[in-house]
């Protein structure tokens, strides 16, 4: 990732979310590793990022849902 073009905002919103997970992780007294929820929460986006990227092209309306070009 090109980190010069990654949003300063974004970046502070993925913190607060790391650290909301591990609050409420912690009140429910389950121990894991910050690392690991980091791994997790990033995993999660890179698949939401995919699907939004997907549905993207989809409703520009040049591709069908399966990803295969629209003939004309």
């Amino acid at each position: 990732m090109n980190m010069k073009k990654y949003s300063l905002t974004q970046s502070g919103n993925l913190t607060v979310i790391i650290g909301m997970v591990m609050l409420v992780l912690k009140y429910l007294n389950i121990n894991i590793a910050q690392e690991e929820i980091q791994i997790l929460i990033g995993g999660i986006l890179a698949i939401v990022g995919v699907v939004v990227s997907w549905y993207g092209r989809y409703r520009k309306g040049d591709l069908r849902l399966s990803g295969v070009r629209k003939n004309g």
